[in-house]
């Protein structure tokens, strides 16, 4: 068993290996990461991904988050999704939301306020994550999420009208 000192240690020494700079810690930190993190880290992995330029390391970083599993980290997604520093990157922030399957449910106006403020292509992968977590919403949310879309739709860009119809759609006829 692992004293909580070895562990702040641990994680300490994981924050630097992100931090360096250097690509093959980072990689090695990241599989470390998959197997024994914790979901703490995640803000330093969400700044990684915003400030990181090499594309093979986007991608696996972007591949890390669509792979989480602990539902924690949920929320520590749907609140950097939000974040303006990480703005550049809400795309694949969103996009890691539906592909690693954790509920999003409680998360609900974050992805409509994706939809509707967001760029279209952080709008589509959002659509995806609110279409997967509608079922998790009880009718009387599900009226609030069609009402904030309705009224917002109003305001939004062109381009996005017809996915925000659509969406009003989906979540208007769900049954259970």
């Amino acid at each position: 068993m692992h004293t909580e000192e070895e562990k702040n240690d641990k994680e300490k020494a994981q924050i630097q290996a992100l931090r360096s700079g250097n690509h093959s810690a980072i990689r090695s930190t990241l599989k470390e990461l998959r197997i024994h993190g914790k979901v703490s880290i995640l803000p330093e992995v969400f700044d990684l991904l915003a400030e990181q330029e090499d594309e093979e390391l986007l991608l696996e970083i972007s591949s890390f988050l669509n792979d989480l599993k602990d539902q924690e980290a949920a929320e520590h997604l749907s609140r950097a999704i939000l974040n303006p520093e990480y703005k550049a990157v809400q795309t694949p922030l969103v996009a890691a939301c539906w592909q690693n399957g954790l509920s999003y449910g409680k998360f609900i106006t974050t992805f409509v306020e994706v939809v509707l403020s967001g760029s279209y292509s952080a709008a589509i992968e959002a659509f995806t994550v609110i279409e997967e977590a509608i079922g998790d919403l009880e009718d009387k949310q599900r009226v609030q999420v069609v009402k904030k879309l309705k009224h917002g739709i109003l305001e939004s860009a062109a381009e996005k009208k017809p996915l925000i119809s659509e969406l009003i759609k989906v979540v208007e006829n769900y049954k259970a």
